[in-house]
């Protein structure tokens, strides 16, 4: 879904349901999970992205004291300011894509919702800032008995409260080939 979203940033294609190409621009992908070359790029190649303007951000490179340079996970708490930085050097950005968020939380307590928001407001104002779009994804909990989709994203309310809209992706029960995206905020 989200190589999708990058391929209709990255050349202009029609969203769904829509008449007017969107306009084109970059993508931003900070990936914990996948391996840029063996799973994202093919995803990419298949939903035909303009993968010259899709920047997968993995790592954080920091020198150490003895001067040594290191490579660390991106933290929300610690490189907001080289994430805009990021941003800012590709003034045509269009979309941040963030997977998994819960990569990204750098010891904050995600059951915590005050914690959450506390994190997730300063990463809102910089999209805001930055006039892009922002999709986090995030992983279901394991309490498969809960009613309430709601409460299935992984950790606090908070992440579902934080976003203007959020979806449940699915296997259709009746087709097992087809997933089902649905609103659930």
């Amino acid at each position: 879904l989200t190589a999708f979203f990058a391929a209709v940033i990255s050349k202009g294609y029609t969203w769904p349901l829509e008449t007017c190409p969107a306009p084109i621009g970059s993508v931003v992908l900070l990936s914990a999970e996948d391996d840029p070359a063996d799973t994202i790029r093919p995803r990419l190649d298949a939903a035909e992205a303009d993968c010259g303007r899709i920047h997968v951000l993995q790592a954080i490179r920091d020198v150490d004291a003895k001067g040594n340079s290191t490579e660390r996970m991106f933290s929300f708490k610690r490189d907001l300011v080289a994430l805009e930085e990021r941003l800012s050097s590709l003034p045509d950005c269009k979309l941040l894509i963030i997977d998994p968020v819960s990569a990204y939380l750098d010891g904050t307590d995600s059951h915590n919702n005050t914690d959450v928001r506390g994190l997730l407001a300063p990463l809102a104002a910089l999209a805001a800032k930055c006039k892009i779009a922002m999709v986090v994804l995030d992983h279901l909990n394991k309490n498969s008995r809960e009613s309430n989709a709601l409460y299935r994203p992984g950790g606090s309310l908070g992440f579902v409260a934080a976003a203007r809209a959020a979806y449940l992706v699915t296997m259709d029960k009746n087709n097992p080939n087809r997933r089902l995206v649905m609103p659930i905020k």
